[in-house]
């Protein structure tokens, strides 16, 4: 049942703290698009709602949104979550949690299928079913990052291998800049990726390898509401002219396999010149050794951080603001408090 909030005096009886849906979303990971989802077609998280319809959740709301997560990781999908929720019937449905159906190889191999045959609704369908509803960093773990593993091996023998890629690329890119800037929600950072180059020729797998991942990596990006410039391939002097000419919050860079001892003390002294966040991400970031400081296994958790120092930045900015308007504004009245008495 909906709880209609009319007054801040229900805030104060309700006893609980209310989020708005922005703020929950950055607690638990589920974007505000997949619990509306979860509300309108499963009856699950019900908030409170403000006289203008606006969501507002309580601290069991936040808590039911765990419970709900780790059902979700357990293999139970989102149409069965429910009964599970009563505390009442979680006796009776153990023997569910036992015999969850894991549907994500399932839909592994319908996605594999859907872009073999270059089926465009069917990988869209698939691809919106799971995004809307489930948190992305479980989509990632269960779905996307098994099935482009796997997909790599599978097109690996493939005359149309190439062709295969470059449609994928081409369906997976227009998920992301074909929507509007996050439904109106901020952007939590800015961010440019390069995929870093060197002179030696990279073997055709590792290509793919990083195309995948790269693929992965901007979608991540997308559901993590960040704003992203990619400046495609680079060397490591060209990343050294970009300092100091954009805004940005970090800088991703996917290196190539077997980058020389040379070349990583390059890198290391042009980002230690940086002005903003760099970090190693992808499938050979791991191998430059040398450069174990400047590599990030979670993207969540860089976003996370480099939201909450640009968050704090313009804060500051905005009372620093405030305080010379302050300042202006009085010497304004006091100017003129002179004047009318001369």
């Amino acid at each position: 049942m909906k709880q209609i909030i009319t007054s801040a005096s229900d805030i104060e009886s309700n006893g609980d703290a209310l989020l708005p849906i922005g703020e929950v979303s950055v607690l638990t990971g589920v974007n505000a698009v997949t619990l509306r989802a979860w509300q309108r077609r499963f009856g699950l998280v019900i908030p409170a709602r403000t006289p203008k319809g606006h969501r507002l959740y309580t601290r069991d709301n936040i808590e039911q949104i765990y419970e709900i997560n780790t059902w979700l990781a357990k293999g139970v999908a989102i149409s069965k979550v429910k009964p599970l929720l009563n505390s009442a019937a979680k006796s009776s449905n153990e023997q569910l949690q036992n015999q969850a159906v894991d549907s994500w190889g399932e839909q592994i191999i319908a996605l594999t299928t859907a872009l073999f045959d270059f089926n465009q609704h069917k990988l869209q369908q698939i691809l919106d079913e799971a995004i809307g509803l489930y948190p992305f960093v479980l989509v990632k773990e269960k779905l996307l990052q098994p099935w482009l593993n796997q997909l790599e091996d599978l097109v690996a023998e493939r005359l149309d291998a190439d062709l295969i890629i470059a449609w994928l690329k081409s369906e997976l890119l227009s998920r992301i800049g074909g929507r509007p800037a996050f439904a109106g929600q901020t952007v939590s950072a800015r961010v440019a990726v390069i995929n870093l180059t060197h002179g030696a020729l990279t073997p055709l797998n590792s290509t793919r390898s990083k195309t995948l991942y790269s693929l992965l990596l901007l979608l991540e990006l997308a559901a993590l509401r960040a704003s992203v410039i990619d400046l495609g391939n680079q060397t490591i002097a060209s990343v050294s002219l970009l300092s100091n000419r954009l805004n940005l919050d970090a800088l991703l860079l996917l290196p190539e396999p077997n980058h020389s001892g040379t070349e990583q003390a390059e890198m290391q002294a042009v980002l230690a010149q940086m002005t903003f966040p760099c970090r190693f991400v992808g499938p050979f970031a791991p191998t430059l050794t040398s450069l174990s400081a400047f590599y990030t296994s979670s993207i969540a958790d860089l976003i996370g951080q480099v939201s909450a120092r640009s968050t704090s930045k313009a804060r500051k900015s905005i009372k620093h603001t405030e305080k010379i308007a302050a300042v202006s504004h009085s010497e304004h009245h006091n100017a003129r408090k002179n004047h009318d008495i001369s």
